[in-house]
């Protein structure tokens, strides 16, 4: 099934990116591992997945809750400092209910570790965030069936126990009928958590057996129950209550994916049914010369309201794309290598000290900038903000004498095009690869100096260049184009809304083949030596791009989103060469 009945998320907000990198951030000074990394919402050791998967660590209903953001935080690192993932593994029971709850007191017991072994501060974050779950989970309709009272009531002896803590009184007076029921038959297993709970393998075999114990009470209540659909809408307002496998939330808008059926049959190596109508094109010659010139004199009176400081922006941008590079000799010197024309002077003028020289350094562009422009349909809605932005990077930049290039992808046609027909002109080959004609776009090529380049970006106000867009190969284009240019250090900053998309490609392979070719890519560029970024109008792109900011759907091109995006290239720029320099 197409992306595209998929229900429209909500936009991606700086202050929700903000948010996350700070839980990142925290999470890799508390566990001391600068390779955890996030991608969506999936946690990633370097390249390998970390499942976070309690129920109480994923709802999104306390984004706006500081103290439950860092509760949850610190939960995480409690996760990935004390259990061994292996261990986990290998007694996790098949059942989905008792896998879930066999999960859940692991994490309880890193949790409960972790409290006893930090300051008072991580406690109360981590008991808030339970607290913050529990209220939220009493206002779900759990409490109207007795499969929802059951588990909700296993949840909050077996915490209650571990952290040696009472249950809060609201909470306590709503199970305490089911409490008495079934602690009798669980009370070995609540003793020996806690009485195990510094050893993994201990701890999880109690934790084994009182998982099993609960599923089976929840089969025989569900078998009790008047109403199975009553009963199955109990258990989905647990979140992920059932899954021990996280899929990335759509809560928001950020980009998800999954595997190409596709990609894998033609042993991931991306295929192109016909390339002979791809083109590549000068924007500029794409608008009538009147046209184009009236484009630019209504972005030009915006542009000088925006009142942006050019020179301060390409101040800050210099301190990280310039390299020291060696320029010659300082002669007359007090300190440094003796200057063989001055011995004679040495002799007759002994206290003469400036007969040294010194190798002289400056600090010159040695960086390549390209920006990438995604010219697909939803980034219309966009352009008149994004050619702002765009505009004052290239006027700091070329003040700076960094060279750079503006480019843009698109298709030449909506669904598929020539290729498209030809392909069913020809007996419709089982996923075939990308079956729509390209069209790469230059609005400012690296010869072209910046007040030239400024005027053919208006080319992006003609509506009718945006059509599908096919992220992949655009990137291989413009990294290609890059390395033309006689720097050492090259940089691509891709602007984009969201996933790969050409409808006919979808239709003919799957949803992913795009997607998966696109990973692809930048994985391949960054070994290379690429630094490849991304800015998201209103999505998280941080599955596709390791490095990325995301800018809020309404964003202005104003002094604080150009320090932003300044920020984000010095930091790619440091991660890359800091060492060097």
């Amino acid at each position: 099934m197409s992306r595209a009945h998929h229900p429209e998320p909500a936009p991606f907000t700086r202050a929700q990116q903000r948010r996350r990198e700070l839980t990142l951030a925290t999470i890799r000074s508390e566990t001391g591992n600068p390779e955890l990394k996030l991608r969506g919402e999936r946690f990633y050791n370097g390249a390998v997945y970390v499942p976070i998967s309690a129920a109480h660590l994923q709802a999104h209903d306390l984004y706006h809750d500081a103290q439950a953001q860092r509760g949850r935080a610190d939960s995480i690192s409690a996760r990935l400092l004390f259990s061994d993932p292996d261990v986990h593994r290998s007694t996790m029971p098949a059942d989905p209910v008792a896998g879930m709850l066999f999960d859940l007191l692991e994490q309880f017991r890193t949790e409960a570790l972790l409290s006893n072994h930090h300051q008072p501060g991580t406690q109360q974050n981590i008991r808030h965030r339970f607290d913050a779950w529990s209220r939220l989970a009493l206002h779900a309709n759990l409490m109207e069936s007795k499969l929802g009272i059951l588990i909700f009531t296993v949840i909050q002896i077996v915490r209650s126990r571990l952290f040696s803590t009472p249950i809060d009184q609201e909470i306590e007076d709503l199970i305490e009928a089911t409490r008495a029921g079934i602690t009798p038959s669980l009370g070995s297993e609540l003793a020996g958590l806690r009485r195990n709970k510094d050893h993994q393998t201990f701890y999880g075999r109690h934790a084994l057996s009182l998982a099993e114990k609960v599923s089976n009470m929840v089969s025989e209540c569900e078998n009790n129950e008047d109403d199975n659909e009553r009963s199955e809408q109990i258990l989905s307002a647990f979140p992920l209550l059932l899954s021990t496998d996280i899929e990335a939330d759509n809560t928001y808008s950020s980009v998800t994916g999954g595997n190409s059926k596709s990609l894998e049959m033609h042993r991931l190596q991306y295929q192109v049914f016909n390339r002979e109508f791809d083109v590549e094109v000068d924007a500029s010659s794409l608008v009538r010369k009147v046209q184009l010139a009236e484009f630019r004199s209504h972005l030009d009176k915006r542009f000088l309201h925006l009142g942006l400081n050019l020179r301060e922006i390409s101040r800050r941008l210099l301190l990280c794309l310039n390299q020291t590079t060696r320029d010659g000799w300082q002669f007359e010197e007090e300190e440094g290598y003796i200057d063989g024309s001055r011995l004679p002077q040495v002799v007759s003028s002994p206290m003469e000290r400036r007969v040294f020289i010194k190798e002289h350094f400056v600090e010159r562009p040695d960086s390549a900038v390209t920006i990438l422009i995604d010219c697909s349909g939803s980034m219309r809605q966009h352009m008149e903000n994004i050619i702002h932005l765009v505009d004052g990077l290239v006027r700091a930049l070329g003040i700076g004498g960094v060279p750079t290039e503006v480019l843009g992808y698109t298709t030449c046609a909506w669904n598929g095009g020539q290729p498209y027909k030809k392909w069913l002109m020809t007996g419709k080959q089982a996923m075939p690869g990308r079956i729509n004609e390209v069209c790469h776009l230059i609005f400012k090529d690296a010869g072209t100096h910046w007040r030239q380049g400024s005027k053919n970006l208006a080319a992006l106000m003609k509506g009718d260049i945006f059509r599908e867009g096919i992220d992949g190969e655009a990137i291989e284009w413009a990294c290609a184009r890059s390395h033309q240019i006689d720097t050492s250090r090259h940089l691509l900053l891709v602007i984009s809304d969201g996933s790969p998309m050409d409808t006919a490609t979808n239709l003919t392979n799957d949803d992913f083949y795009l997607d998966n070719h696109l990973q692809q890519v930048i994985a391949s560029r960054e070994k290379q030596g690429d630094i490849i970024t991304a800015l998201g109008v209103g999505v998280d792109l941080s599955r596709f791009y390791p490095l990325n900011l995301t800018l809020d759907i309404d964003f202005q091109p104003d002094s604080a989103t150009f320090k932003d995006v300044t920020r984000m290239i010095a930091e790619s720029m440091t991660r890359t060469y800091g060492k060097q320099r």
